[in-house]
């Protein structure tokens, strides 16, 4: 019985872990995210990533994000 409880218990944390890493790409359920237009090259400077989304393309956020091709500048725009 307590086999059968532990596998239990473990399938439930692997189920969790997968639903929370399946989420939707959202911040605070409000803003979408969209890869930078005016930003070129890798990106390692958050603060400079944010300050160029605000104050070039009007978004409301701005972070250097990990991608499958490499780091790179991603503004948040209200969802539409």
């Amino acid at each position: 019985m307590a086999k059968s409880a532990t596998f239990i218990t473990i399938l439930f944390a692997a189920l969790v872990l997968f639903i929370t890493l399946e989420a939707p790409t959202m911040v605070e359920a409000a803003l979408c995210e969209q890869p930078s237009g005016t930003w070129s090259g890798g990106c390692w400077n958050n603060n400079a990533c944010r300050n160029q989304c605000i104050r070039l393309e009007g978004a409301q956020h701005g972070s250097c994000n990990y991608h499958f091709s490499g780091r790179r500048c991603v503004c948040y725009f209200p969802c539409k």
